[in-house]
């Protein structure tokens, strides 16, 4: 009786020490699959940081060529008033009969 209840008590122990590294397994398996996702959320967030920084730059190129634009077109509506005052200024002149 007493060399079953040995028996039983290794057999228990065995199952108990199958399934501890069962989950030991699940466990690293766990780990190295959230290690390359990591990895790959690492290498996303590089991808998108050095997206932004060049979206950045193309805005700031654009903010700079639209403020140069509005400049010359700010001079240009200038110059075509004083040379609508000039024309209205000869056309207002009494004539010489």
């Amino acid at each position: 009786m007493v060399e079953r209840e040995t028996a039983d008590t290794k057999m228990g122990e065995a199952a108990l020490a199958t399934d501890g590294l069962e989950q030991l397994l699940s466990l690293e398996e766990k780990i190295h699959q959230t290690m390359d996702r990591l990895k790959s959320l690492r290498a996303e967030n590089e991808r998108l940081r050095r997206e932004r920084e060049e979206q950045e730059s193309r805005l700031r190129a654009l903010e700079s060529r639209l403020a140069r634009l509005e400049k010359e077109r700010e001079a240009v509506r200038a110059r075509v008033q004083r040379l609508l005052e000039q024309v209205d200024s000869l056309t207002n002149l009494p004539s010489e009969a």
